[in-house]
């Protein structure tokens, strides 16, 4: 099987392994340079064919006049290339594929720090790529990195596949109705082939992603996730299917998961929009949980997410946002007075045994528990609790800013001084720093500066 990929020459080099042969090609942008766009005080990431940068005046009225007269045009080229560029770009591949007999191109994220560390992550696999990958992403991002929000899902490589033939892929057998709508229909079994036996070893091969997946799809998309469950369970650990077609050849899916079986715990989050209340999405679907709930299946967890006032495509904004996070529930550990080290230690070894991948605390919760122990009076526990995450997560800024403030407090000029320092420059390293976390660090570290040296305190106290 022959893989041709499309990316950077840092991101993916020349490749050779067994019977896969990988060699690189050119970006399908233009080179990438750090320096990000602002719009508006944020960072752009722009969708339409054309972005206009408009020079703002002082009022209003100045606003409304000259907003016509003075814009600035960047093409998309120019934006991707600046904007996206910056903050952790995606990669681009295309993979020859002996199973469809055609070539797919794949769209792959990989988490922040990826470079930096040994970690395995999760894989999230995005169908109809072409069109749900960046929202896929952008919520990964924002749910799993971004601290300030405490973390809520796991950092994970995202890839999206984009559409050759949507209705071969996805669906499962040949449209059974006399009037034939989709000529194409009943290839899905054919398109998990492509999954199982050249996509997924080419991503184990290549990176370091842990043996665990969750598919996400929509519509015809949700229906192949679905089948995908009874017809491959082994294939994926949980599932995101929005608004999926059960309808499909008469509730087919219904009648496999009765006879489905899965031999080890599997999570499922099924999500409609109370719009498509009366169509045969909206129907089916209903008819499928009314059977899950009737005949439980063991070691499926099925959970079913409805959104008011949103129709068959609305809801998927709403279902990526809710739907990721239900499919780790617990995964941001509830701090509380009673909680120890050992405890947090205990409950991500329980989460990593039940979801089959290296499960680690967020940096929110031992930040909380190391300041709970500071406020019990414990100082040393919560320096060590800080210690034990740093020791593991050596290039996250915040909890060595966390170290470094106890430290100010505890009157350590150079140790502080180093741990807010060495955050400090954590932060700066990330691609796109958090103004908030740059102002707290330098403000401890001129408040650090204001403390003794180590000589004169000594001198004083004798």
């Amino acid at each position: 099987m022959r893989h041709r990929l499309l990316g950077t020459a840092k991101q993916l080099g020349s490749y050779r392994r067994n019977s896969w042969l990988v060699r690189r090609a050119e970006p399908p942008l233009a080179p990438i340079t750090p320096e990000p766009v602002n719009l508006g005080g944020c960072v752009g990431y722009p969708i339409a064919r054309e972005a206009l940068l408009i020079e703002e005046p002082q009022s209003s009225v100045q606003r409304q006049t000259r907003c016509l007269e003075k814009r600035r045009k960047v093409s998309m080229t120019q934006v991707l290339t600046r904007a996206v560029g910056a903050p952790n770009p995606p990669v681009t591949l295309t993979i020859a594929s002996e199973v469809l007999g055609e070539e797919r191109r794949i769209y792959l994220q990989l988490p922040v720090g990826y470079d930096g560390c040994d970690q395995r992550y999760p894989v999230l696999v995005v169908l109809d790529g072409e069109w749900l990958f960046e929202l896929a992403r952008s919520h990964v991002q924002f749910y799993s990195e971004f601290a300030a929000m405490g973390v809520e899902i796991p950092k994970m490589v995202v890839v999206g596949i984009e559409n050759s033939d949507r209705d071969r892929d996805y669906v499962p057998t040949p449209d059974p109705s006399d009037e034939v709508e989709f000529p194409t229909a009943g290839e899905a079994g054919r398109f998990l082939e492509f999954l199982r036996d050249e996509l997924f070893p080419f991503l184990e091969a290549s990176y370091r992603v842990a043996p665990n997946r969750t598919v996400v799809g929509w519509s015809f998309g949700g229906l192949c996730a679905l089948y995908a469950a009874v017809a491959m369970p082994s294939l994926f650990q949980a599932y995101l299917c929005m608004g999926p077609s059960v309808w499909w050849d008469n509730d087919l899916v219904v009648k496999q998961f009765e006879q489905a079986v899965f031999d080890r715990p599997t999570r499922m989050v099924i999500t409609l929009g109370s719009d498509e209340e009366g169509g045969p999405v909206y129907d089916s679907t209903k008819r499928l949980l009314a059977h899950l709930e009737a005949s439980p299946i063991e070691g499926l967890a099925v959970t079913h997410l409805e959104f008011d006032g949103v129709g068959h495509g609305g809801g998927v904004p709403l279902a990526f946002s809710r739907g990721l996070r239900a499919l780790f529930p617990g995964y941001r550990m509830q701090v509380g007075d009673d909680t120890t080290l050992e405890k947090v230690e205990a409950y991500y070894k329980t989460l990593s045994k039940a979801w089959g991948f290296d499960v680690r605390p967020t940096p929110w919760v031992l930040q909380t528990l190391a300041a709970k122990l500071w406020e019990a009076g414990r100082r040393d526990e919560a320096i060590q609790a800080l210690d034990w995450y740093i020791e593991r997560n050596p290039h996250e800024p915040l909890p060595h800013g966390s170290r470094g403030k106890f430290l100010v407090w505890q009157g350590k000029r150079e140790a502080a001084l180093a741990a807010l320092r060495t955050a400090l420059d954590l932060e700066l390293a990330q691609p796109v720093p958090c103004g908030i976390y740059l102002r707290g660090f330098r403000e401890r570290i001129a408040e650090a500066e204001k403390l003794p040296l180590e000589a004169e305190r000594t001198s004083l106290a004798s």
